[in-house]
This record gives structure tokens, C-alpha cells and sequence, in this order.
């Protein structure tokens, strides 16, 4: 089994000043085997970590579409910023890439007592209390999507993790984990256990098996982001 942190950020996103060499680092201090770095609307970081050597990267995107925010991974090259979600997922498609929503609900409290949806499966329908919640979730691009994260570090409500958890059951896609670090301190928050892998398909059969922890961070990291968005430092 090894351990994966599937949403991470280097200082290629416009709101993080974490070096490579600090995500690599740091990885190994917190026992992370495998990294997905999910930088904004590029992978240059990505793949110049990979290409080092130092820490296992799966090369991933987090790309601003239309609507909302979509996870690219085992991508090999970029997708652009500003498509509809269905022609953002059918970019990732075409390099044989696998499609994660992140952070479904945002960082605000979902309460239990708000349903998700009706109905499972094929037939899941999301409830206008998700849909306002979030215009990526219509059952148009949850049909196509691979994953959807439920175990966010930076959403600091557990109640927001259940309901993520019970969109992902109820729709049948596969749950993850990511730390979504903006610092080196906060990889590894979320992870997931999983068997190994060797590409996108083998991944995605492991996700099946894979067992998933994390904790919440402290809501003061989103001052670092800040921060990071007002003093720019060169990778």
C-alpha cells in the first residue's frame, strides 16, 4: 500500500509560495509516497517535480472552467482556463486523464439536514440546495467525472465532508483525499491508501481499495494563500 496526497500546490499557483524542493521535502516528513500537484490552470510545476526525480508526481491541473473548479490528472499537457466543463472534461479525455470535483460544496457548512439529491446511481438527480451550491453539479458533468473529493483539508466543517461523502455514494463515484496545501506544513493533512498503481486505469482500480484519512486544517492557512497572492516570489 502507499500513501497519496491527490490535491497539492507549488508555487507555480498564484496563491502559494511553496518551493518544489519544499514540496518534495516535505513530502518525505510526512510519509508521503506519491503526490498529485493540482497547480491552477498549469502543470509546468508539476512536471519539472516529476522530472527531478525526487518525490513520485502524478502531473495534474486545477483548472478553472466555466462554472467552477475540475481536477485533471495524469495530465501531459495543459488544459485552458475558461471552457464549458464537458469540453474541460473531454480535454482531459483526450490525454487519457482521469476528472476529480474538488471541494463539491466549497469551505461552508452543508448541513446534515440538507439532502443532496434523490434517487442513486444513473438516476441521481442533485438538489437545488447542491446545484446553488455549486453549478458544476448537474447530472450532465457528474455523469462524466471520475471522482469527487471528499476529504478536503482546507473545509473546515465535518459536516460538509458527510455530505460530500454522500454525494459520492449516492452518485456512485469514487470518494478522495487531498490536503489541497497552499503551504509545505499541510501536505500529507488528507491522504489516501491505496494499492500501487502504474497509470491512469490501474489508479483508478486502486481507488476502489483505498482507505482514506485526513484532518481539517486551521482556517488561519487561507492568510498564507492571501498572503501569497499579495508577495509573489519566483519558482
Amino acid at each position: 500500500m502507499i500513501r497519496v496526497d491527490l490535491h497539492t500546490h507549488t508555487c507555480y499557483s498564484r496563491d502559494c509560495n511553496t518551493p518544489l524542493e519544499l514540496v518534495a521535502s516535505s513530502c518525505h516528513r510526512a510519509g508521503i509516497d506519491c503526490i498529485a500537484i493540482t497547480d491552477h490552470n498549469t502543470i509546468a510545476g508539476a512536471l519539472k517535480l516529476q522530472a527531478t526525480g525526487r518525490v513520485r508526481v502524478i502531473v495534474g491541473e486545477e483548472i478553472s472552467t466555466a462554472s467552477g473548479e475540475l481536477i485533471g490528472l495524469f495530465l501531459s499537457e495543459p488544459v485552458p482556463a475558461g471552457l464549458s466543463p464537458l469540453d474541460t472534461i473531454e480535454r482531459v479525455r483526450k490525454q487519457g486523464g482521469l476528472v476529480c470535483i474538488p471541494h463539491p460544496f466549497s469551505r461552508w457548512p452543508f448541513p446534515s439536514r440538507k439532502a443532496v439529491g434523490t434517487g442513486d446511481g444513473e438516476h441521481f438527480v442533485p438538489s437545488e440546495a447542491v446545484r446553488r451550491r455549486n453549478a458544476l453539479l448537474t447530472p450532465e458533468v457528474l455523469a462524466q467525472v471520475d471522482m469527487v473529493e471528499v476529504m478536503n483539508s482546507r473545509t473546515p466543517f465535518a459536516d460538509t465532508w458527510a455530505a460530500c461523502q454522500r454525494l459520492a455514494s449516492m452518485r456512485g463515484l469514487i470518494p478522495t483525499a487531498g490536503s489541497d496545501a497552499h503551504t509545505a506544513r499541510e501536505i500529507g493533512r488528507a491522504r489516501v491508501e491505496m494499492p500501487d498503481f502504474s497509470d491512469a486505469e490501474s489508479f483508478l482500480a486502486a481507488m476502489r481499495d483505498a482507505r482514506l484519512s485526513g484532518v481539517r486544517s486551521s482556517i488561519f492557512v487561507h492568510f498564507a494563500s492571501m498572503y501569497a497572492k499579495l508577495r509573489r516570489k519566483t519558482c
